[in-house]
């Protein structure tokens, strides 16, 4: 009698752990879908920026990091991605509101992914165009067949590009490497892989101590842009977050400037 007590009980201790298991698994998984919908309810009403890890993107980087945008009350999100091709694919695809951009990239964006944009701050992206160690090119006529290191869409495809054409009116030929990522094309260069590249800063900085030589500058021309998509500023909270953001990296970009 008592063994059998003893089995009857044993049996019911097993379900009761058993029920006890699939509810702390029901639980978990109960908090869990609560969890991905404060996350997705999170982020929908954020406003998110596709930013590079390039200098133009310094501002809106210390307006985060100092939490400008959280004391104007706007939720900010922002989304690294390694180069301009990829932002460019974020605002297609509607992953963010808006994105740091170079404004010829912007105009590639409207006409040929029928994407309306509003125009922004404008920003300091622009480019050097360096030359290899190995390659030994002091002179833009020296680039006679040899290879530069470009974007496939943008300002420095056009920089590019400006200096084939130069020289094809000399009868000369270059030919332009597209390659996306600015990282990539610095350790093209800094290798040898290529003989010029055109980089926007900090790369063309940092790949100057592997003895690459400066052929040209073209800081002066500034064409970074922070654009944004028409369709969703017509959201008036999105609207609201938009004109939030323009007042905190407009502090933020102020602070810079004073520090300089």
């Amino acid at each position: 009698m008592t063994l059998r007590y003893l089995s009857f009980f044993l049996v019911f201790l097993m379900l009761l752990l058993a029920f006890s298991s699939c509810s702390d698994e029901e639980e978990k998984r109960r908090l869990t879908r609560a969890e991905r919908l404060k996350l997705h309810r999170e982020d929908s009403l954020s406003l998110k920026i596709a930013v590079l890890p390039t200098a133009d993107c310094d501002a809106v980087r210390l307006a985060d990091s100092m939490g400008v945008f959280d004391s104007l009350g706007v939720a900010v999100h922002l989304k690294r991605y390694s180069s301009l091709s990829e932002c460019r694919i974020a605002l297609r695809k509607r992953l963010v509101e808006g994105a740091f951009v170079d404004s010829v990239l912007a105009g590639v964006i409207m006409e040929k992914d029928t994407t309306a944009l509003t125009l922004g701050p404008s920003t300091a992206l622009s480019w050097k165009l360096l030359t290899s160690k190995k390659a030994r090119i002091v002179r833009k006529e020296q680039l006679t067949d040899k290879i530069i290191a470009a974007d496939s869409h943008g300002a420095s495809k056009a920089f590019a590009e400006s200096i084939a054409d130069s020289l094809k009116k000399e009868k000369k030929t270059v030919f332009v490497l597209q390659c996306e990522d600015p990282q990539i094309r610095m350790k093209m260069l800094a290798h040898g892989n290529v003989d010029a590249a055109l980089l926007p800063e900090p790369y063309a900085t940092q790949v100057m101590r592997y003895g690459t030589r400066l052929l040209h500058d073209y800081s002066r021309k500034e064409m970074g842009v922070v654009v944004f998509r028409t369709s969703c500023l017509k959201d008036e909270r999105i609207r609201k977050q938009y004109e939030l953001f323009l007042k905190g990296y407009s502090i933020a970009a102020d602070s810079m400037m004073r520090r300089r």
